[in-house]
C-alpha cells in the first residue's frame, strides 16, 4: 500500500478542487445558454468554449498526469 504524504494529498485535493471549480463554470455556462435559448437568442457559449474549460482549469489529460506524477516521483 502506498504511503500518502501531505504533499500527495494536496496534489490530489488540488485536482479535485479544480474539477469542482470547472463544473461550477460549466453549469453556469449551460444555464446561460438555456436561458438564452428560452428567449429565442443564440447561445452565449459554443462547443469550443466548453472544450476550453479543461485547459483553463488544468484538467486536460497531460496536466493531470503531470500534477499526479510529481508525487509518484516524490
Amino acid at each position: 500500500m502506498m504511503d500518502w504524504t501531505s504533499l500527495q494529498m494536496r496534489q490530489v485535493a488540488y485536482v479535485m478542487a479544480q474539477t469542482v471549480a470547472a463544473m461550477a463554470r460549466l453549469e453556469g455556462m449551460k444555464a446561460l445558454n438555456a436561458e438564452r435559448a428560452f428567449h429565442g437568442q443564440s447561445a452565449a457559449y459554443t462547443e469550443a468554449d466548453f472544450e476550453q474549460i479543461a485547459t483553463d482549469f488544468g484538467l486536460h489529460h497531460n496536466a493531470v498526469l503531470t500534477t499526479l506524477d510529481q508525487f509518484l516521483k516524490g
